[in-house]
């Protein structure tokens, strides 16, 4: 019997010390999702069509707040100062992590409550329609002839399209530095600027370019995949190419939190993005952009996060972006 008690009052005394959000059948108000990016990107995409859905399942809206600059500062800056509550969220990608390693040291992986992994995204390259590069080998062959003249648009320098980018390079032996990167506050930004032919060259995913290539204005030439993606079956993968590039190096997205969330809440906030998922209209957008579905729940992706952390910090001293 006085275990009982001890027992209960214990439970009682732990309800009593979270926070009224955790205490309440959460959710009950609008929950905010904040992006690092501009709208009309692949995460910017991805976080819309994932809202619509999570917002039928939870019976509030999710609200999502573009909150682009400073490579994800703003973001994180306004995530983390938020209450631990659940009624604020953000996307994560590997760039955060990158971020992390660089420019945003105040921050580590333990710095957030990661939430739900939601899918992985080979990257790939895709050039103007006027370009005369046509395959990586093309590409490798203008930058060595005349190192500079090739602008390739993307992410920021140390995001994951840039170590993507990075790492073809290399496994092309090619110095990097002779193709000018070019950063934009979003991928779509860097497609944009493709498709203008301000930068001749761009590092994109499937969903991103996919109605440009087939309206004949954007060309891919190289996939970081294993397999040929279904929506460009005549395009060779890197590897069928002859270069032999670290395909598990992938886009990672999913959904972090401020430190300290209570745990009944990430849970219930993790089982609605893996309902999310498995709804129809999640299932085709994925399979039309080739995202490789990937959910994890809060400490499967939390253990993921460090363990791309470690990798992040081993490409870095590779490639000397080490600072």
């Amino acid at each position: 019997m006085l275990k009982f008690l001890l027992r209960t009052a214990a439970l009682a005394a732990a309800i009593a010390m979270m926070p009224a959000g955790a205490r309440a059948d959460f959710p009950d108000k609008p929950i905010r999702y904040l992006l690092h990016v501009s709208p009309g990107g692949a995460t910017d995409v991805m976080a819309r069509k994932l809202a619509i859905a999570m917002e039928k399942i939870l019976g509030v809206p999710l609200v999502v707040e573009n909150k682009p600059g400073g490579r994800g500062a703003t973001q994180l800056a306004e995530l983390a100062a938020a209450k631990p509550d659940g009624y604020t969220i953000g996307a994560v990608t590997s760039t955060h992590i990158g971020a992390f390693n660089q420019t945003l040291k105040q921050y580590k992986v333990d710095s957030f409550d990661w939430i739900a992994r939601l899918v992985n995204e080979p990257y790939l390259i895709v050039v103007n329609k006027d370009s005369k590069i046509t395959s990586m080998k093309d590409l490798v062959e203008a930058a060595n002839a005349k190192p500079g003249s090739v602008v390739m648009a993307g992410f920021v320098r140390g995001s994951g399209g840039h170590f993507a980018w990075e790492i073809m390079a290399k496994s092309a032996d090619l110095d990097s530095k002779k193709v000018r990167w070019v950063p934009f506050d979003s991928v779509g930004d860097a497609v944009t600027a493709a498709l203008g032919n301000h930068a001749e060259v761009a590092i994109a995913y499937v969903d991103l370019v996919k109605t440009h290539v087939q309206a004949g204005n954007l060309r891919v030439v190289a996939v970081m995949s294993d397999k040929r993606v279904p929506q460009f079956p005549d395009v060779p993968t890197l590897k069928e190419q002859g270069y032999a590039a670290d395909t598990s190096w992938q886009q990672m997205r999913g959904i972090i939190g401020p430190k300290g969330i209570p745990e009944p809440i990430k849970a219930k906030l993790a089982d609605a993005v893996k309902q999310a998922l498995e709804t129809p209209e999640l299932k085709a957008y994925m399979e039309e952009s080739a995202l490789v579905p990937a959910f994890q729940g809060p400490a499967d992706f939390t253990a993921t996060a460090q363990r791309e952390n470690a990798a992040t910090k081993e490409w870095m001293a590779t490639l000397g972006l080490t600072r």
